[in-house]
């Protein structure tokens, strides 16, 4: 288990209900022997993945690294990638390697993107959908929570073109530890507040797993709530079905696409609206 600020430390000193756990010391992430893992999950900040995950996992092989000013290229061919381990699984928890398109990041993360051919080896960590690839893939972007909400139940009936491109409401809720600010207990409790509104950060990582399904673009209308609850997460979808689908045709669809998935509940509510 690695570290920054608290390399060295136990992780009871950090976190002391994690005593009964007996979990090994924090060490620094250059001192880490990755040849004796079978997986790495990383959980840094955003904007910070990137390198890290190149100077640790790779400094091994060799490649190039090119300094401009403050910034730093990294290139790496699809060779130099092949040649690591097949047996070693990277699984980054940020958003660092969520978007394909390299010029998206930098827009909504405000930052350049450091890993550039990197990028192109990953696959998107959505395991319901994407299991098969994920199996393969050397390096897997886990997906953001609201991502993960609103595309398990869209991309099946997309696929299936049961439902229209256009005009999909997203009204979400997340508990008070998904919240990017620190909030006082009397801004959360017993109150709801929308944030993000037109620019959160999920909003291009759904429509890209929207867009690929779809086989065109795909905008969502997306307005995320912090709920006073301390975790958990609830999507409300609005959608217009197509021509001739009926409710159960939605209710069957996402029943064969998981019916496989031993924790996936499905209950399906249809309200009409009346004009």
């Amino acid at each position: 288990m690695t570290a920054d600020r608290k390399a060295g430390q136990s992780m009871d000193s950090v976190f002391p209900h994690l005593t009964a756990q007996k979990l090994p010391r924090l060490i620094s992430i250059k001192d880490a022997d990755f040849s004796t893992v079978d997986a790495v999950f990383c959980c840094l900040p955003h904007g910070t993945t990137q390198v890290p995950i190149l100077l640790s996992l790779l400094i091994p092989l060799h490649f190039h690294i090119r300094f401009s000013g403050s910034s730093m290229d990294v290139f790496f061919s699809q060779e130099i990638i092949k040649r690591l381990p097949t047996s070693l699984k990277i699984v980054d928890l940020s958003a660092d390697f969520r978007l394909r398109d390299i010029s998206e990041y930098e827009e909504w993360y405000g930052q350049p993107h450091k890993a550039v051919e990197l990028q192109k080896e990953v696959v998107y960590g959505l395991t319901e959908l994407l299991r098969d690839d994920i199996k393969k893939a050397l390096l897997v972007a886990n997906p953001g929570c609201y991502p993960t909400s609103v595309q398990l139940p869209l991309v099946p009936l997309l696929k299936a073109n049961l439902i229209k491109h256009d005009n999909i409401i997203i009204d979400a809720k997340s508990g008070d530890t998904g919240a990017k600010e620190a909030n006082l207990y009397s801004e959360i409790a017993e109150g709801i507040s929308s944030y993000g509104v037109t620019r959160h950060r999920h909003v291009p990582e759904i429509e890209q797993g929207l867009s690929d399904v779809a086989q065109s673009k795909v905008t969502v209308s997306f307005t995320p709530h912090l709920m006073p609850m301390i975790r958990g997460m609830q999507s409300t979808i609005y959608v217009e079905m197509a021509p001739g689908v009926r409710t159960q045709d939605l209710y069957q669809q996402l029943k064969s696409s998981y019916e496989v998935v031993i924790w996936f509940l499905l209950c399906v509510i249809c309200i009409k609206a009346r004009y």
